[in-house]
């Protein structure tokens, strides 16, 4: 593998720019990472274009494959339960709480009017909109590295993010409209076309549609302009201090609010690990915006005002055009107050009630390995690079057979968030030579991944980490195009191990949580219910819920049953109405008060003249169990009882 085929500008065949900072020494056992010296636009070759059909057609396969694959029941029932209501003519958070911003649900509402009403109709927009995603990876790898290296980064992060869990989760919206906003920021410092602010700006206004994280992107954009402003100052010369020092302050008490922000968020679980992993690493990006604003020689604030405002305008302008159009949507139907209530308020229950501690910050010793051979590429002993080679080989055959190395190995991962925020700011400042648009990329892939790693709050599991994994992989690839030249052996190596350990350890799973052990097979089976469309579940799981839905139409009447706590599939499976306005018992508003809600519940049931309950097994990450109180009426109003795996069904004579 030469390193004309890994390095260049335009398919292997450098610019000018671009020239003048590959190595003169460059052997074939080495990458030359691209870095771009110029804001030329990138166009890309004959032989990249080859090369990244290719790896769609690769990435496509292997998510089709596991298209089906796999489920967590109550996000599916979540996501299914409410499309259905709103094909059926609710509006969200109006006639019931929905989970997200509701963009999605009317997504999946169309889904299942095209595709028909079933689990696997969500999945086909979520195929669509990967199968888009996938060139924005390579595009965004290329302006760091050449065609075959980009397409292996594009590869790895595939089989690291939407295959392990194909369910059509809000987060995965958020991950690929964040991959094309950055993209078209990229086309930004390229291009200085503010056309790609605005698109860039839409991408975000259209994640937060998805999910109300979406505005992690939108602050990781407006991060990045702040940069740009300052990377933009230092190429013109000074003329004169006049409001400098206004700027400054107003660029300072923009990071501070930003991190106060980000503080309030965090201290609804103020630990140690949370600070880490989700402090610690924007927190790095502001200090370096904060030394750079301050640090440096100060020139005209009304410029730099202006420039700023150039830039922030067309992006905020393309968030806020879509919020508008679907607000507007909501005013018709008189919904606008509860809409707003259910954001900024109801949501923040997640972080209070919902909630999973991310990794210890000791798993770290898990990235060794990884820190090693990295080390190991820049080193010129072909041997060091051999020998980092077989130690991955090793190392993933530890964990095909130990399940504490493959824990180790898997949970250490996250923590690669905070070690990117560390050395992201670090090569910025410590490696002059690089020119201000390299130094604008590097530090916009580092802030998207960075920022939109906060998804992660609060359920610090590996389903989440999967969210955004995409994105550090590029943010990691970006920081090491600040370094001329590594070789190929240990490079190549350190992607295959983890390549390998995602589809040989690691899939098919749940994403939801880590499976026990690569070693504990997962057998799939179909479940033979109407609306599931199909879906490979785990074999264990099929009599029960097919037994779980013959009895519910054995002794239900009417169209209405209640499920609880927190079991919305048993609705959508089963065929039968919530009479309720909860997804999730902890989102109703009464939750805190339980006497309360017991009596409204119950009037609620005889209201609509619930005949059936399902009492299913209590979730400690969201509403655990039913309160005693409500038990005990449930227990006596509908006394006759059946036991189905998990599951109790009781229902009135």
């Amino acid at each position: 593998m030469s390193a004309s085929a890994l390095g260049g500008a335009n398919g292997g065949t450098p610019t000018p720019a671009a020239a003048n900072y590959a190595p003169s020494n460059a052997s074939a056992n080495s990458i030359s990472f691209r870095q771009p010296g110029s804001e030329e636009s990138f166009h890309e070759s004959r032989h990249g274009w080859i090369v990244l059909s290719a790896t769609w057609v690769l990435a496509a396969a292997y998510m089709a494959v596991h298209l089906r694959v796999g489920w967590y029941p109550p996000d599916a029932g979540m996501l299914a339960q409410e499309a259905l209501r709103t094909l059926h003519g609710q509006v969200p958070y109006r006639d019931f709480i929905e989970i997200y911003t509701g963009g999605l649900t009317y997504l999946n509402a169309l889904a299942f009017r095209l595709f028909g009403v079933n689990l696997f109709s969500m999945r086909i927009p979520l195929f669509l909109f990967f199968l888009a995603w996938v060139p924005s990876l390579y595009f965004i790898a290329r302006r760091f590295t050449g065609p075959i290296a980009a397409a292996g980064i594009t590869l790895l992060s595939v089989v690291w993010s939407v295959p392990n869990y194909p369910e059509a989760m809000p987060s995965w919206y958020n991950l690929f409209l964040a991959s094309w906003g950055t993209l078209a920021l990229l086309r930004f410092i390229e291009s200085e076309k503010k056309r790609w602010l605005w698109i860039a700006g839409l991408c975000g206004g259209l994640s937060f549609l998805v999910k109300i994280s979406g505005l992690y992107f939108v602050a990781a954009g407006l991060l990045f302009l702040v940069y740009r402003e300052q990377s933009l100052a230092r190429r013109e010369p000074t003329r004169g201090n006049v409001g400098g020092r206004t700027y400054r302050l107003f660029v300072t008490l923009g990071l501070a609010a930003f991190l106060a922000e980000l503080l309030r968020l965090v201290y609804q679980q103020p630990t140690f690990t949370e600070f880490v992993h989700f402090v610690l690493p924007s927190g790095c990006l502001v200090a370096l915006l904060l030394w750079q604003a301050w640090s440096e020689p100060a020139s005209s604030g009304a410029n730099r005002f202006r420039k700023l405002i150039g830039m922030g305008l067309p992006f905020l302008a393309g968030a806020f055009v879509p919020v508008a159009v679907f607000l507007l949507w909501y005013a018709h139907e008189h919904a606008l107050a509860v809409w707003f209530r259910g954001i900024f308020v109801l949501s923040m229950r997640h972080t209070v009630l919902a909630a999973l501690q991310a990794p210890s910050p000791l798993t770290a010793v898990g990235l060794i390995p990884m820190a090693l051979v990295l080390y190991l590429s820049f080193s010129r002993s072909k041997w060091a690079s051999w020998a980092a080679a077989i130690g991955m080989v090793v190392l993933l055959a530890a964990g095909r057979v130990s399940v504490h190395v493959y824990e180790l190995l898997g949970l250490s991962l996250p923590m690669a968030i905070p070690l990117l925020a560390l050395a992201a700011p670090v090569c910025l400042l410590r490696l002059p030579s690089l020119r201000a648009p390299a130094k604008d990329k590097i530090f916009l892939v580092s802030a998207v991944a960075i920022v939109c790693a906060l998804v992660q709050f609060p359920y610090g599991s590996p389903a989440y980490f999967g969210y955004v994994v995409p994105l550090v992989v590029l943010a990691m690839l970006a920081v090491l195009s600040a370094v001329p030249r590594a070789r190929t052996v240990p490079m190549a190596a350190l992607l295959s191990f983890y390549f390998l350990f995602a589809v040989w350890l690691h899939t098919p799973v749940y994403f939801i949580t880590m499976r026990v052990g690569p070693h504990d097979p997962l057998t799939l089976s179909s479940l033979d219910l109407p609306r599931v469309g199909g879906l490979q579940v785990p074999a264990g799981e099929v009599p029960e819920f097919e037994n779980l839905v013959h009895l519910i139409h054995e002794h239900a009447r009417g169209r209405f049953i209640y499920c609880t706590p927190d079991c919305p599939e048993v609705y959508f499976l089963s065929g039968y109405r919530n009479p309720t306005k909860t997804i999730y018992d902890f989102l109703d508003p009464d939750f805190l008060d339980p006497a309360a809600r017991e009596i409204r519940l119950l009037n609620t049931l005889a209201g609509h003249r619930v005949s059936l309950v399902v009492l299913a097994p209590p979730n400690p990450l969201l509403s655990g169990s039913p309160s005693p109180g409500l038990k005990a009426a449930l227990d006596a109003r509908y006394p006759e009882s059946a036991t189905d795996g998990h599951f109790e069904v009781r229902w009135k004579r």
